[in-house]
């Protein structure tokens, strides 16, 4: 709702605030004192990306690096593998293409080798030359130095794929 109050919020305005709810200009109390400010929960950031790649089925995405984590924890450690230091991670991934003649392309990240099925993206076309993708998130933790792969399959010949791949290094909790 909007407050058809002025919003010079006077104390009179306050006062005569005939409906008050939150976000109204004539019903803020006093500003109180600013809290503690909090430690960063990103410790590391990093992004890669394809772009007008042609995925092969059965294959890791190929990437390059978009932005580099200036610390070194989050890297590629070749084109189709993300390096994970130990840590908590948070990942985003959207990965599209154009599938050549109606199918389906499915997209699985795999830490280590191990597939994540649940953090998998499908999609399908019924018609040839039409864009098919999809978009996910998920969490991470690494115990040790691993890998992130994303890994591609189609049943059919895609063209102008792109990809991108975003990862923070989280604070622990505590």
């Amino acid at each position: 709702m909007r407050c058809n109050r002025p919003q010079n919020g006077s104390r009179e305005d306050k006062q005569r605030c005939p409906r008050p709810h939150p976000g109204c200009c004539c019903c803020r109390g006093p500003q109180g004192e600013p809290g503690p400010k909090g430690e960063n929960s990103v410790l590391a950031a990093a992004s890669f990306f394809a772009f007008e790649r042609r995925f092969e089925n059965g294959k890791p995405v190929p990437l390059v690096t978009g932005t580099e984590d200036e610390t070194g924890q989050i890297r590629l450690a070749d084109e189709t593998a993300i390096r994970l230091e130990p840590g908590r991670y948070a990942v985003w991934y959207t990965l599209s293409a154009v599938l050549e003649e109606a199918g389906y392309l499915q997209v699985t990240p795999s830490q280590q080798g191990s597939p994540l099925l649940a953090y998998g993206v499908y999609a399908k076309t019924a018609d040839a030359l039409v864009t098919a993708g999809g978009t996910n998130f998920l969490l991470l933790q690494a115990e040790e130095t691993s890998v992130l792969q994303l890994n591609y399959n189609s049943n059919v010949v895609s063209r102008s794929g792109a990809a991108s791949v975003m990862v923070w290094k989280l604070a622990e909790p505590g």
